[in-house]
């Protein structure tokens, strides 16, 4: 496959001020490029960081990809997979008509997403020592929130098919942003409970100001709960299984992406 007729791929971030979260963000796309070296992979950013979503879009006709797949690297269909990349998008197209933009589906409830955070889990319970059945132990996933009713349902729905993964006795949710219940609220629910350990998953695609909070709050609950063995897994970041779900979902944008038309 030449220069000229080669596919591109922008995943599109968030953006972030904190540069832990650009370094992720930036890695993850370099393992997705190593995964499919039939694309050229390139990233963008809505906000806070470079290069911006309209950059990475030059930067791919600038390479002479004519078709170009532009995956949001989002959790939850909110409003910047929904609004504000494809505004970024249409503008685009209007500009160079020539150009065939295909935009994917945000990860939403994603099962490769889901083998992931339970692949965490494990690696945590397993990082931890002692030992707790599973009918003694707890999971709490803590999500970002969001004041859209549907990507608060998408996550129950993380969280239940998480679940049927790791087979904990109680598995409850929580959100660091402006959703409740709040993390503090739950973590004092549970650890009042009678579980010898609580693992506690951030449902985060990478670090930043929100996890970093989450941790410490961590703390300092298991500081008044030494009975019980609070866990702390890592966020899904670049997982294989993460790398696994943008593949897939580039393939599939190829496939049936919506168009993007000025």
């Amino acid at each position: 496959m030449t220069a000229e007729t080669r596919t591109g791929v922008l995943i599109c971030g968030h953006g972030s001020r904190d540069s832990d979260t650009v370094c992720e963000f930036m890695a993850l796309v370099r393992d997705v490029a190593v995964r499919l070296p039939q694309f050229r992979v390139e990233s963008g950013f809505l906000e806070f960081a470079a290069p911006s979503i309209r950059d990475g879009l030059e930067e791919l006709r600038q390479a002479g990809c004519a078709n170009i797949l532009v995956i949001p690297g989002t959790l939850f269909s909110a409003g910047h997979a929904r609004q504000d990349i494809p505004s970024i998008l249409k503008k685009f197209a209007a500009q160079f008509p020539e150009l065939k933009i295909s935009y994917g589906r945000a990860f939403d409830v994603d099962p490769y997403f889901v083998r992931a955070a339970s692949a965490r889990i494990f690696d945590a319970v397993n990082g931890a020592g002692g030992s707790s059945a599973p009918e003694h132990t707890a999971l709490l996933v803590v999500g970002r929130g969001a004041s859209d009713p549907e990507a608060l349902a998408r996550m129950q729905a993380v969280a239940r098919l998480i679940q049927t993964e790791v087979k904990f006795s109680c598995v409850e949710t929580a959100y660091a942003g402006i959703a409740l219940p709040s993390v503090s609220g739950m973590l004092e629910h549970i650890a009042g409970l009678s579980y010898s350990r609580l693992v506690i998953l951030p449902y985060f695609l990478f670090t930043g100001m929100l996890v970093k909070r989450l941790y410490d709050e961590i703390d300092l609950v298991a500081a008044r709960y030494p009975a019980t063995q609070f866990v702390k897994s890592a966020y899904l970041n670049n997982h294989p299984w993460v790398i696994d779900g943008f593949a897939g979902r580039i393939i599939e944008t190829d496939a049936t992406g919506i168009r993007m038309h000025g």
